[in-house]
């Protein structure tokens, strides 16, 4: 094997020769079995470095190739349902074992194994990242995990509104939003965002957790003086700390992860103390001193998966009916006696189950409404697609956000 010649026989046909000539000579290297199981000849300095700058290059093209195949088996495979994890399969680690051990090299199994799984996790990343309402440890962020795996390449995002400008943008494939807790309602500014985000968003898929609230803090529970968290979760626990934190104030965060930040930078003397998970509490380091603390005992937050809709044909519809699905609408009805009536009467007339219906005040006009309708049934189904074409009649607008699978249970949250 000559390497520089054959460097020179690629370039002649416009192949793509950087890296290549290391690979060819480490090639020739391991085929005239100067591998590393056995003892290199002595070499110097230089020829050693020259070694290491071969191996380097080789092993930038063979991750290179590693990361087409993997793009190709994804094209292969067609669309998944979410992300699937990074974590390499039982059978791939076996046999990367073997191949180890047959090679004989310095690397305990331990270290290829790490070194595999890095590389799985960033070729998992080629695939799709998600944004979420940051820091690390909020619901959000396990909400995002839960659908999308631990191993995704995730954006945390201070506001709401970050995710779906991110999604919009195309910085990131996919946003997680909270749109409505069991407990409060609904989420305010996500159901805006999805009213004004006119063809560009699609919710894809929905995202439904058990929500426990714990209360974190370095100081007992009768020395508290501050409590932290986001609004929302300090609404699901307000009795709770009425009851039990009588005398300390209580402020608002943008997270209950941002709590839980500041709470364990406190000192116990000052006696600060954050509403948040038990993700938060492992991941800050953080005592829980009282668990479960919401008012109810079904404490559920359903989130949003959104994606940016297809440019070239934005009424593209990427999912498909599974027999029990969700279709999210937002309307607005014409001005006129009878309306709304119309709007529920066409929906009965093709027995179509509502699962929600809210209003917003419409932005654009004082005193005016528009309606978030959640309905059994996927807009692919004739029935659904009868009704929606003959509310287009009954309303001054009307845009379907999305049709996936209707998510019926809550999924408890892990903290690993």
């Amino acid at each position: 094997c000559e390497p520089e010649r054959e460097e020179a026989t690629m370039a002649e046909k416009g192949l793509p020769t950087p890296g290549y000539p290391g690979l060819l000579r480490m090639v020739a290297r391991i085929s005239g079995n100067l591998s590393c199981s056995k003892p290199p000849p002595p070499q110097n300095e230089e020829s050693i470095i020259k070694n290491l700058d071969d191996c380097d290059d080789a092993l930038i093209v063979l991750l290179n190739e590693r990361a087409k195949a993997i793009e190709q088996l994804w094209s292969v495979r067609g669309p998944e349902e979410g992300i699937p994890s990074a974590a390499l399969s039982a059978p791939t680690l076996e046999r990367l074992r073997k191949t180890n051990e047959m090679v004989n090299g310095p690397l305990p199994d331990s270290a290829i194994r790490g070194i595999f799984q890095e590389v799985s996790k960033v070729c998992a990343r080629l695939r799709h990242s998600v944004a979420y309402l940051g820091p690390p440890a909020t619901f959000s962020h396990q909400a995002a995990r839960s659908r999308f795996g631990v191993n995704s390449c995730y954006e945390q995002c201070d506001r709401i509104s970050d995710i779906f400008y991110h999604v919009e943008k195309g910085t990131t494939d996919y946003g997680v939003a909270p749109v409505e807790n069991s407990t409060e309602g609904a989420i305010s500014q996500t159901l805006d965002l999805l009213a004004n985000s006119d063809d560009v968003i699609e919710v894809v898929a929905e995202v439904c957790l058990d929500i426990q609230h714990n209360l974190l803090s370095r100081a007992d529970i009768s020395r508290i003086q501050r409590v932290y968290s986001h609004p929302q979760a300090l609404a699901q626990c307000r009795q709770w700390l009425q009851t039990h934190v009588p005398g300390a104030t209580i402020n608002s965060e943008a997270s209950t992860a941002r709590a839980a930040q500041i709470a364990s930078e406190a000192l116990p003397e000052e006696g600060i103390a954050a509403v948040s998970s038990t993700l938060a509490s492992e991941l800050y380091d953080i005592p829980i001193r009282a668990a479960g603390i919401q008012d109810l005992t079904s404490n559920m937050t359903r989130f949003v998966v959104i994606r940016k809709n297809n440019p070239e044909n934005p009424e593209q519809i990427s999912t498909t009916p599974t027999g029990d699905d969700k279709t999210m609408l937002v309307l607005s009805t014409a001005d006129r006696v009878g309306a709304l009536h119309d709007v529920l009467n066409t929906l009965q007339q093709q027995s179509i189950n509502l699962s929600r219906i809210e209003s917003r005040p419409c932005r654009s006009k004082a005193w005016e409404y528009i309606f978030f309708v959640d309905l059994h049934g996927h807009r692919k189904e004739p029935h659904i697609a009868a009704a929606l074409e003959t509310l287009k009649s009954h309303c001054s607008h009307i845009r379907v956000l999305g049709s996936f699978p209707f998510v019926r249970t809550a999924q408890a949250i892990k903290t690993a």
